[in-house]
């Protein structure tokens, strides 16, 4: 008897729990948050001009295959 006389109260008080709710989850499943002066990580390119893309990646490079022959010196010496 008495859930049936709540039972209107519930149904205002409904849309704003959900709002509720719904902003306190998407609160907490935002991955980041920025501020006015954090700067935005941009993407690089090898095509651009002032990019270098291209030296981290011949470094890379340079490195593993440094990394393969002073591998295959150590399996010698064994």
């Amino acid at each position: 008897m008495i859930v049936y006389y709540a039972l209107p109260y519930l149904l205002v008080a409904a849309p704003a729990v959900i709002v509720l709710f719904a902003v306190l989850i998407g609160g907490c499943t935002m991955t980041t948050t920025r501020t006015a002066n954090d700067p935005i990580d941009s993407q690089r390119y090898y095509s651009d001009q002032n990019s270098r893309a291209g030296e981290e990646l011949v470094q890379e490079l340079d490195r593993r295959a440094a990394r393969e022959d002073l591998h295959d010196l150590v399996e010698e010496r064994q």
